[in-house]
Order: structure tokens, then sequence, then C-alpha cells
């Protein structure tokens, strides 16, 4: 048995991955399988390092050829068509076909098998599962060399009836439909080429055949050593009963399934020897044994070319796409070329398939190969998208051992009338490949450039070629000059010109405005009459007042706040010219304007190269510049704003002369205002108000720098006023409306530009309150401001406040100290004269004297008194308090573990003054923030029946179980201020908002509209939500456990109000409770009671501190009065458990509360009883002391059941049953009898105590 001369390796991907859930773009293979073919039929796949996997004979012939055929193409995004995966062995007399899907599952299960065998050590055994294949015969052809399996041919009804009619005669019946059908080329000999189909669908086999095979597979499934196979002869004989010299037995194979010849392409004289497919398999390259490659249609069976004279060729096919995109929904186009290397000529050749014309010729070694790789990897189990790209399909390996990349470019399929245009696209790609790679010196750079852009000569690789220099970075200004002019000189023919020379012709005058800008050579020496520029900066002193009010107030906060991070932009020195031309727009014929979409860098240092060294006074030869800006052609109101957004963008230092780049920049736009003229003039004819100035005031307005935008438009008024109408004579009413305008906007932004001083700074508490919060930093601006409504200041400075975590009590005292002038010394005198009521009634209320020196020391309130001069609606301490509360409950949502944030909120929130502000405020909170978590938390409470582990918690409300405990502790205080907002206003009228007139008629609600809006809350509702949280409160503060505590606990009517709408009037009762509600609510009572007595604490003195347990005893009594249950009996409940713990003198302080002493007295006897009983069972002279007893007392106290109680001295036990007498009373007598006997039993123990001290 010998090797087969050929071998093929196949690429298989594990099937149990998903290539599409990959991360890498190009997987690797986790598995190499090499498959061998032998002349005796066998098949056989090997591992990397020579195992044995797997072998099986298919079929008792010579095997000719392997192939096969993945799920993918090599290039799925040049032909992204499925195949299904199969497995093609050629005999010489059929084509056996292996199923992809159950091959590969079989070469994995023993991989896997290898894998176990070999790291036991034990010899290698293992079995495989037979495949079930497919064998189709060919059959009316002489010889098949090699075979390639097209896929499935689906035939219309014209070629189906024309084949039934041309085979079976004008007698022959047909079917209405085609039959699927498989197309096999064979290349051979007789015919030349055949076209064979094979029929879908499996024909019956010969019961005989069937026998035979069941064997063979009984065969191959018993297990087998690696390399040591059992013969047919001894396995036949065992299997057969014969004996072991009888004539060896032919194994049966799968029957074969015959193909029908229906054509072929004969020539006699020749023989086909090898068959090459094209990725798409629609075009197949056939070599011969004389020589001749025959190009082929696949399905047709048509011969497209012939070429001739290539002996023994080696083919491929080569997918090129096209570069450019296209939109069109089949993508973009993909060139097919003909690779075709001859050994004997030593030579290879590229051909296009469209026309068959040779691209190039290259010279190759004889002893080389061409590979060209048809399938990818294999194994798939999904259908979906491929992500493998294999990088070359076609290589050539050299005799010297070098793997050589085979690249076409895409023009060279096109047709030969494109031929001028191909040289164009490989210039231009020659150029790109230049620009990119280091080019050794910049003039060579710039001389090859000009030079490839003078060989150019169609208008769209030109077009291509300028907008490629127009956008790089390394071009020079010189060299774009150059190439610009010679395509304006040198026009090509084109339906593009016109729109091409409009290009050039924008391009070209925006470069020398360029050119202009950087260049030194025009610079002119400062003229003497530019001295005094303070004489001729004549500004308005209302707006020279309020421009120094805000420098001032620039002044102190850059030096309160120095560490604070600047923005430093380059040198426009090192601006690219390319990055000044993309700003503009240059394909229109008019004029050129710039981009809408320009980032505002790019158009900071397009500004910056225009206007820097006229503004900081570098240069003044403005008429020569106000020329060149004419020239060029681009809008003045572009060059307008760009000057403005230089202005207010460009590094601002106020520690420098403000003041002349100030004249200098009114010299800029004096002289562009000069230029617009005509525009301005035409707009007030028109519409009566400049149209030109209007723009700029937008800008203005829109801009986030707000301080460098008042300056500019200070001096735009300036401008207006001085140059832009004065020869208007008869029109002073368009002045003094553009006056109006301009007056408006600069108070306007007087306020945003206070407003964004302030903001900027960082303020820093000594002793911050409440939590510090960080926000998104927002760029302010007029527009901002007007769009987000009313209450955007609000909101604004409440962020700010927020990032230091001042107190709300330190915001409303601070409102105080402004209302009333006060100041640290008079606040001090009023303290000690108590002169005005009204002061002394303020301070009560909080206004001390340490608070208000912390208030007055403190930056940031200096600031925010200096806002609300601006803002004095906006900034009331109402809308201040409210919005600083709703940013911390904002913040809360963001993070519901920080439950700080959510404290801080409702601190905020008490602190409200106005109450229906404030209740307003406690309706939005509930609606928006807490309803959902509260009513998540009380549902997985409710199913528990107690707090739940932190698992459960998080999974239902996203906070742990010591978070949700402090989330409804939080809660319940929330409910319960807001019953004492409602108790507080009855119905109090609804306040007045008021809002500066910037705010009028702009942009949504404020926050304290909307609460003003809110309607009155059900007071009866409320207090069944607050019932409802104090339960959940006690449940989650103490850990005790009420099965369905909100069904158990209160009425099924009641149960259906929860989380309702708080503002709907409900009937709420709590008079209608049946005794089994009645029943758990005092069990659910006790349990709390009992759980609170944990909270009392002792020190070393032996103090009792009990705050904490009254206060939940509070909350039990409150809800005892509410459920209408027996307030005495918990109260006695409290006694008597407080003294089983032994606090005797806390319970004795309650005890004149009970309102039936009787019941007490009788309960606390028997805790007396308890505690006689507990110290005689502890005693050492027990015989003696129980003596001291009456019999009557030893059965009351033999009848107890010894409770938990804390051990006692006679003098308390004896302090209690004189108490428990007292309640008593003589009308029980028999009660007062074991009183009177208990005391007497104590004086006894007392004196037997006394007695035996004394022996002692």
């Amino acid at each position: 048995m010998t090797l087969h001369p050929r071998h093929f390796q196949i690429k298989i991907v594990n099937p149990s991955l998903d290539l599409t859930s990959r991360a890498r773009a190009v997987p690797d293979p986790l598995q190499v399988s090499s498959i061998f073919g032998f002349d005796s039929g066998y098949v056989r796949f090997y591992t990397e390092s020579g195992d044995l996997l797997f072998e099986e004979q298919f079929h008792s012939e010579n095997i000719t050829g392997i192939k096969c055929q993945s799920q993918h193409n090599p290039r799925p995004d040049l032909s992204p068509e499925l195949h299904p995966e199969e497995l093609y062995i050629h005999y010489q007399s059929n084509v056996c076909l292996v199923s992809g899907q159950q091959l590969f599952e079989n070469l994995k299960n023993l991989r896997s098998q290898l894998a176990r065998v070999q790291a036991k050590g034990s010899p290698i055994e293992f079995k495989g599962v037979p495949l079930s294949v497919r064998k189709w015969g060919f059959q009316d052809q002489s010889s098949v060399n090699d075979v390639a399996v097209i896929g499935l041919n689906m035939t219309n009804t014209f070629d189906h009836l024309l084949t039934a009619s041309v085979c079976g005669g004008f007698e022959a019946k047909y079917r209405n439909t085609a039959p699927n059908s498989t197309l096999v080329l064979a290349a051979g000999s007789k015919p030349f080429l055949g076209y064979h189909y094979a029929l879908e669908g499996v024909t019956q086999p010969v019961l005989s055949d069937v026998a035979k095979a069941v064997a063979s597979k009984l065969k191959s499934a018993l297990p087998y050593v690696a390399y040591v196979r059992l013969s047919s002869r001894s396995f036949s004989g065992w299997l057969t009963g014969a004996k072991s010299e009888t004539k060896e037995v032919t194994i049966a194979m799968h029957p074969v399934e015959n193909m029908a010849l229906r054509f072929g392409l004969c020539d006699l004289r020749r023989t086909a020897s090898e068959i090459f497919l094209s990725p798409s398999k629609k075009l197949a390259a056939v070599s011969d044994s004389l020589g001749r490659v025959l190009l082929i249609d696949s399905y047709r069976g048509v011969i497209l070319k012939n070429f001739k004279g290539y002996r023994e060729a080696q083919c491929a096919f080569l997918q090129v796409p096209d570069e450019r995109k296209s939109k069109h929904r089949f993508g973009n186009k993909v060139a097919t070329f003909l690779l075709i290397y001859s050994p004997k000529k030593g030579t290879l050749e590229i051909f296009t398939v469209q026309q068959g014309t040779k691209i190039v010729t290259f010279s190759a070694s004889k002893y080389s190969k061409l590979l060209y790789i048809t399938h990818g990897l294999m194994g798939f189990t999904t259908t979906s998208k491929s992500r493998y790209v294999c990088q070359y399909t076609c290589v050539f390996l050299d005799n010297d051992g070098q793997i050589r990349e085979i690249s076409v470019p895409f023009h060279f399929a096109l047709a030969e009338k494109s031929s001028i245009r191909a040289r164009d696209i490989h210039l231009h790609k020659k150029l790109r490949q230049l620009i990119k790679t280091d080019c050794p010196s910049e003039v060579d750079l710039d001389k090859e450039i000009f030079h490839i852009c003078t060989e150019l000569k169609t208008v769209e690789l030109r077009q291509q070629t300028l907008e490629m220099l127009l956008n790089h970075e390394r071009i020079s200004a010189e060299v774009l000059a150059r190439c610009l002019q010679h395509f304006l000189d040198d026009p090509a023919e084109g339906d593009a010109q016109s729109t091409f020379r409009v290009l050039c012709t924008n391009a070209k005058s925006v470069l020398e405005l360029y050119l202009f800008a950087v260049s030194t050579s025009c610079e002119a020496p400062e003229n003497d009459n530019n001295a005094d520029h303070n004489n001729k900066l004549n500004l308005e002193e209302r707006d020279l007042q309020g421009l120094q009010k805000l420098l001032d107030l620039a002044t102190a906060t850059q030096n309160e706040d120095r560490n604070t991070p600047r923005v430093r932009f380059s040198s426009y020195k090192n601006f690219p010219v390319s990055s000044f031309l993309w700003c503009f727009d240059l394909t229109s014929a008019d004029e050129i304007g710039l981009k809408p979409d320009t980032e505002e860098l790019e158009l900071l240092k397009s500004s910056e190269v225009l206007f820097r060294d006229y503004i900081s006074g570098t240069r003044h030869n403005l008429s020569e510049f106000s020329s060149a800006l004419l020239v060029s052609r681009v809008r003045i109101k572009d060059l307008f704003n760009l000057a403005i957004h230089y202005w207010v963008f460009r590094s601002l230092d106020i520690s420098l002369n403000l003041e002349q780049d100030m004249y200098n920049f009114l010299q800029v736009i004096t002289a562009l205002g000069r230029m617009a003229n005509k525009e301005i003039l035409a707009d007030v004819e028109t519409v009566g108000v400049s149209g030109f100035w209007g723009d700029i005031r937008e800008t203005l307005a829109n801009n986030a720098r707000s301080f460098p935008a008042l300056m500019a438009a200070m001096l735009c008024k300036h401008v207006m006023q001085r140059d832009e109408l004065q020869d208007l004579e008869d029109n002073m009413e368009l002045l003094t409306k553009e006056d109006i305008e301009w007056s408006l906007l600069i108070g306007k932004l007087e306020d945003i530009s206070t407003l964004n001083l302030v903001l900027g700074f960082k303020p820093q508490l000594q002793r911050p309150v409440l939590p510090k919060l960080s926000h998104e930093k927002v760029d302010i601006s007029l527009k901002y401001i007007l769009q987000n409504g009313k209450g955007s200041v609000s909101e604004l400075t409440a962020r700010w406040l927020t990032t230091c975590g001042i107190g709300p009590q330190q915001i409303v005292l601070n409102d105080k100290i402004i209302s009333h002038a006060f100041d640290l010394f008079h606040a001090h005198a009023c303290l000690l004269a108590s002169a005005n009521p009204d002061q002394n009634q303020d301070i009560s209320e909080g206004m001390h004297l340490e608070m208000i020196q912390q208030v007055n020391s403190e930056a940031v309130f200096k600031y925010l008194n200096l806002l609300k001069q601006q803002f004095p609606y906006s900034l009331e301490v109402n809308n201040l308090l409210s919005n600083v509360c709703w940013e911390y409950a904002l913040a809360w949502r963001r993070d519901i573990k920080d439950l700080s944030n959510l404290r801080a909120a409702l601190q905020c929130l008490k602190e409200v003054p106005d109450k229906r502000v404030r209740a307003g405020l406690f309706q939005l909170m509930w609606n928006t923030h807490l309803k959902i978590v509260l009513e998540a938390s009380c549902k997985l409470i409710n199913k528990v029946g107690k707090l739940p582990k932190e698992r459960l918690c998080q999974q239902d409300t996203g906070l742990s179980d010591k978070e949700i405990a402090e989330f409804i502790e939080i809660s319940t205080d929330f409910l319960d201020s807001f019953l004492d907002t409602l108790q507080s206003e009855p119905d109090l009228p609804k306040p007045e908002v008021k809002f500066e007139p910037l705010f009028e008629n702009s942009g949504p609600l404020a926050l304290i509209e909307l609460a003003v809006q809110q309607k009155r809350a059900d007071y009866g509702l409320l207090h069944l939500h607050y019932q409802l949280c104090v339960v959940l409160h006690m449940i989650t503060k103490f850990n005790v456990k009420h099965a369905k505590p909100v069904n158990n606990l209160f009425e099924p009517s009641l149960a259906g109000f929860f989380f309702t709408d708080l503002q709907r009037q409900q009937d709420v009762s709590w008079n209608k409770s049946d005794v089994r509600t009645n029943s758990s609510r005092e069990q659910f009572l006790r349990k709390i009671i009992t759980s609170s007595l944990e909270t009392v604490t002792l020190d070393d003195d032996g103090q009792v501190y009990c705050k904490e347990h009254m206060e939940w005893m509070d909350k039990c009594l409150m809800l005892t009065r509410i459920w209408n249950l027996n307030v005495d009996s918990f109260r006695r409940y409290q006694i008597i458990l407080l003294y089983m713990s032994g606090y005797d003198l806390v319970a004795q302080d309650l005890i004149p509360a009970v309102d039936e002493p009787e019941l007490l007295g009788e309960d606390l006897l028997k805790v007396a009883g308890n505690r006689l009983g507990q110290f005689l069972s502890s005693s050492v002279n027990l015989g003696e002391n129980i003596a001291a007893l009456s019999p009557m007392l030893s059965r009351y106290i033999d009848s107890l059941n010894e409770g938990s109680c804390s051990p006692s001295n006679l003098t308390n036990i004896k302090v209690l049953a004189n108490q428990a007498k007292n309640c008593i009373g003589e009308s029980q007598k028999e009660l007062f009898k074991l009183a009177e006997l208990l005391l007497d039993a104590c004086d006894t123990l007392e004196q037997i105590r006394d007695a035996d001290a004394n022996n002692a």
C-alpha cells in the first residue's frame, strides 16, 4: 500500500466554537487534520503530530484526488454565499461525498479520545463512528482525471422542457417542474469535459448490497489499535464462519448512484487534466495535455476564452474589490482575474476574465508552485456571518522557498477606453503612497507632488487628488498653490470640469488669504498715532461700570482659584494649511462660506491665523488686510463670526492690557463692518432691523464664554452707533431699535457673565454639612439659560452649592442675614441688648452667634449673595433649597445604595420655609423617587414575613438588607415630616412665584412652579402609608418575623389603597377591624415591645438609658390608638417586661400612667412571686428559708410559671410586692392577702439573713 502522490490539508474549527462571538477578527484554527488518500481506496486522517485519528475505505479503487467545500468562501466579504460543508473523494469511476457536519463531529470525538488515552499512557485504542456517504458514478465517459462539484443546478422551465424533449423525443413524458440535480464537471477524455447531473433523492439499493454494507459497518465499529489493522481475511472468516484458508472476500461498499451525462465538450485528440473553479463557481479553467487552458462557463458549458501554449499549466482565480465605496445594495464591484503559471515557459501571466486580455507577464522559476486556496475554515455549526477572511487566496511559492503575494489593482479590469483613467488611478495611488511614507526631504516631496499633478488627465482623478492634497497636513501651501494654478491653466475635458474649476478657484482664493495672513513681509511698523488708544475707546458709562464690576469679580475668583487647570492651545504656527482650508465650503460658485459642522477647535485655529496678529497689536495694515479679505470672496458674515470666535475663545488673561486688546479688536470689527455696509443697508430696507447685526447678536447669545462675549457686544454696539449707520440721517428710528436690541443683549450678558464667573469658582467649606456631589461641566450661555427655562439659574446654582456640601440651615440663615441687614457685630449687639423683638425671634429660631460668624466667614456665601443681586427671584430661599433638595434626590437615584444623599435631600426639604412649597415638594419626591423603591421593599417583606437575606434583597430592590432597613427608616421620617407639613398648612393660598424679566415666556416650568401646582394630598391616605412605613421600620429594625404583615395587620379594604395617588380623596377608616386582624396586631406590637427592650442599656454606675426604647414604645402606642386597641394593656405589658428585666426604677415611673392598676397589681404580684422563688432556689439554707413561707404563699409560688426574671435582692422584691399590694387594693382580698404574706415572708427572710450574718 503506497501513499498517493498528492495530499491535502484541511483546517478544522472546533464545532463548539461560535466564530461570531469571537472578539478577534481572524481566529486561529483550533484543530488541524491532514488527509491522505491511498491506492487501496482508504482515507486516513492524521493529527499534526502524526497520530492516526480515523480511517475508512469508501471504495476499492485508487484515489485520484481529494477536495473539500467549506461553508464560507475564503473571502466572505467578497463572496458571502453559503455552501454545505462537504468532502469530495475522487476515485477512478466515481466521486464520494462525505457530509462535513458528521465528519468533523467524529474527528472532534476521536481527538478527545486520543487525548485521554495519551494522558493515561495506555495503548492507543479508540473507535470512531462509521460515516454515511453518497457515491456518484460516472458513465459514458472514457476516463476521468479530475472532478469539480459545482453544486445544485436550478434549471428553469424552458431548459427543463428542452432537455426532456431532446432526450425523450416528441412522445416523451415530462414533469411539470424540473427535478433538483447537482452538477459535477469531470475532466478527462471522450468527452473532454463531461457535464454530469446527479438527481437529488436516494435510489432503492439491492438487498444483497444492504447486507454487505451492514457487515462492513460492524467491522468498522469494532475497536482497533492504531497502526495495526486486522486483515480482511481473518475478519471475514470470523464473521461468515468460513475457514481461514478460504478465498479473500471483498468488503461490501456503499452503492453507487450513476449520474447522467447530459452533454460535454468533445475533443478526441486532447485529454483534460485538471479543473480550477472560480470562487463564485460560475467560471472554470480547464488545462489539458497539449498546453491549452480553456476558460469555461461552468453552468452553460460555453468556452469563453482559449489560451494556448501553457503546458502543465497551474491556474488560479483572484478576486479584487473596488476601492471606491458604492451605495449599491449589492455592495462594491468585484473584479475577477485569471492567473496562469507555465512551468515550461517560466512565466506567470494575469488575464481579465471579462475581456480575456492579458494584463502583465512576470518571469518566474520553472520549479515554483502557484497555490490556490479554494476553501476556508471548516466545522461551523451555525450559518452566521464569518469574521474569518483569508488574507491571501492566491500566493506564489518560489523555488527558493519565498512566498510572494500577488496583488492586482482593480482598474486593470476596466475596458480599454478607460486606460487613461487607469493610468491616472495608478498615479493617484502612487501619490497617496508617497505622502504616507517618509520622504527624505520636503523639497523632493513637493517636486514629486507637482510632477504627478501635471501628469493627471481626467477630471475625476484630478479632483480626487486635489481633495487628498487639501486634506493632508504634510502638504505645504506653496506646492498646493502651484498645483491649483496648473489645474486652472490646463483644464481637462469632462462633464465635471465646471465643478472642478469652481473648487480650484475657491481653494486658490482661500489659500492666498492664508498666505497673506501668515506672511511677515507685509507687516507695517506701528503708527505713532495709535499711541493714545484709551481716548479712542469711548464706551457708554453704564457699560464701563458693568465691565469694571465683572473685571473685579473675575480678578477675585482668579486669585481664590489659582489651582484650577486652564486650557492652553498651541500656536497657530503649527496649524497646517489643510486644516485651514477644511473649515471652508469650497463648492459654491457664488461665495465661500464656513462649513456648518466645523469643530470649535478648528474654528479657533483658523480665526487665530487671520486675526491674532491684528488683535494683539503685532500688525496694523488693516487696509491691506481688508483688500485681501475682499479678494478671497469669503462671506463677510463668516469673517465677522471668525473674528468674534477668536475674541471669545482666546486665552483671556485679565492681568494684561485688556483695554489695548479691546481697541485693536474694535479696529478689526470696524473694518469688517465697513466691508459689510451694503449688506446691512439691504437688510435695513427690507426688514426694518439689521439682519446682519441680528445674526451677530444671536452668535454672542449662544456663546458659552459670556464675559468675552459681553465685551464683544459692547464693541459691536459701539461700531454700529459710530460707523455703520452714520450715513443714514433719515433713519434714526432704526438706530433706536438697534440700540435697544444691543442694550438688552448687553444687560442679559452681564447677568450670565456674573453667573459664569461665580459658578466657575470652586467653593471649599471649612466644615461641610452634607455630602459633596460632582456634576458634569455645563457650558452656560444665554441661549442655554433661555432654553432651559425659569428654573435654569436655580438649578445651576443648586448644583454649585452641592459641590461643597453646604447645609440647608446655613442657606436659610444667610437669607435672613441679608433680609435683616445683619452682620456679626450687629447680631452680637442684638443678643446682648435684646432691643428688637423681631430679630430676637429670628435668633431664637437658630441664628446663633457662632453660626452667623461661620456664614459670614465662608466665601461661598459672598458669591451667592452677589448672584442674588442679579437673580433675586430665581435664588429666593424657597426656590434655591427646593433645587438643592432635588439635586440630592437625583444623585440618590443615580446610586440608590448611597443613602446619605437621600438623607441630605430630606434634610433640605425640611428646611424649606414656605409650607405650601414644602408640601408640593414632598409629593414630587414621593411620586418621583421614593414610591417605587418603597413599594418593592414592601412587597418583598410582605412575601417573606421579615427582612430577607442580602441576595434576595439585591435581586428585588437593588439594595442590601441593611440598606433596606436604613431606607425604610428614612422613608418613615419622610412621611412623618410630610404629615406635619399637611397639619400645619390646612388651606394656605398659593404663594406668588416670581422670576426675572429675562425668563419671560421661555422654557419649561421651574421646579418650584411644579411644587406649587400640586394638589393637596389626602391626609388619611398619607397617614395610612405612614402606618405601613412604621410597621416596616419595626420589622427591619428588630428583625422580627410576622407572616404577611401587610395582609394581617391592615384590613383588606385598606390594603388596596397602598401606593396609590396621594391626591385622590379616599374614605380611609380604621374602625372596621375584625377579631383576627386585632389579634395579629396585638401579637405584632408585643413582639416589638419585647424586642425594643434590647435597646435599654446600663452604664458602669448603674444608670439606665432607655430613650430609644421609649421612642419605640411611643410609636407602638400611636399604632395602638389608631388601630383602636387597648392602650392600657400594652402599658402594663411594658411595665411587666421592665420589672422582669430588672429596670425597676424605669417601671415605677410608668405605673401612674396605667388606667387599671388592679390588673397591673396581679401581674406585679406574679413577678414578685417569681423573683422570690428564684431567690429561694439560689439561697444556701434552702430548707430554713422555705420554712419562712406560709403554705398559701408556697402553693402560689409553685403555681407560677417560671419565667425569665433577672436576679433580684430581698429589698427590691419587697418594694415590688409593696407596689403590687398598693395596685391591688383591698377589693381583691385573696390577692391582697397573698401580697401581705409575700411581704411578711420577705421580712422573715431578712431576719434570717441578719441572724446568719451576726453568727458569722
